[in-house]
């Protein structure tokens, strides 16, 4: 049976656009009848909250199952859209991380859960902490795959340049092939700004993996997180919601 594609979405700074992309994703591969499995590995929850499960209630979450108390497929709880599961986290999830973190081995612990399931899905999306503690590390250690949101505003070379250090200690580390997929930019206006941004940070070698899709300006986003609900379900036509239909779409087609 082929297993599902594990992506990591990866914004090493506050601001960067990592979980709206994370939600956001996750929903439009599910709006193309992908089975996605979206996994909150911040202790905030904000996919949690902005996946607009909360209303259904959930027993237990991502801290659940690393502290052994259920099985992953225990924790996993049904959203609104009939292709797209989460499994859930609150702040118990630092705690946890917490006492997880004194042992280099337990970083692969998400991974090795993760393998009980990844048959069942076409994509698991794990939305991590923007940080690089353990959380982040064992959200990047369980993908083979990394897709960067970045926002010209927010980002810089020494960002990119400390991620690129991170991916190099988890591929020696733990022996992976993670590969980085693609770089996200939000909250753009043309592609010249992305253009400008990659010159001015000297970033232009990687050209090559910035998406084609950008994520505009748009105000619906905020309205969206206000309203706790991912994009699709507050306006689908607007013009960050048809973006990120693009971006998943662009990721399909990548993976082929």
């Amino acid at each position: 049976m082929a297993m599902g594609k594990v992506l990591t979405i990866s914004g090493q700074k506050g601001g960067s656009g990592k979980s709206v992309t994370a939600v956001n994703l996750a929903v439009s591969l599910a709006v193309y009848k992908k089975k996605i499995l979206l996994v909150d590995c911040d202790p905030q929850g904000s996919a949690t909250q902005w996946s607009g499960i909360k209303a259904l209630g959930y027993p237990f979450d991502l801290a659940s199952v690393l502290s052994g108390r259920v099985t992953i497929i225990e924790a996993i709880v049904k959203t609104e859209f009939k292709c797209l599961d989460i499994l859930p986290a609150g702040f118990d999830l630092f705690s946890v991380a917490s006492k997880l973190a004194r042992t280099v081995s337990n970083e692969k612990i998400l991974r090795l859960f993760l393998e009980d399931i990844e048959a069942d899905y076409d994509y698991i999306i794990i939305d991590p902490p923007s940080s690089y503690g353990f959380l982040s590390v064992a959200a990047l250690t369980a993908a083979d795959w990394l897709s960067i949101a970045m926002c010209p505003r927010y980002n810089s070379v020494e960002d990119f340049r400390c991620l690129l250090q991170l991916i190099k200690y988890i591929r020696d580390t733990h022996e992976t092939t993670l590969k980085i997929a693609n770089i996200l930019f939000n909250r753009c206006k043309t592609n010249m700004e992305i253009n400008q941004f990659l010159a001015d940070q000297n970033l232009l070698e990687t050209k090559d993996l910035v998406c084609h899709t950008f994520i505009p300006e748009d105000e619906t986003v905020k309205k969206a997180i206000d309203k706790k609900i991912p994009l699709a379900l507050y306006d689908v036509k607007s013009p960050a919601s048809s973006a990120y239909l693009s971006f998943a779409k662009e990721m399909v087609l990548g993976f082929k």
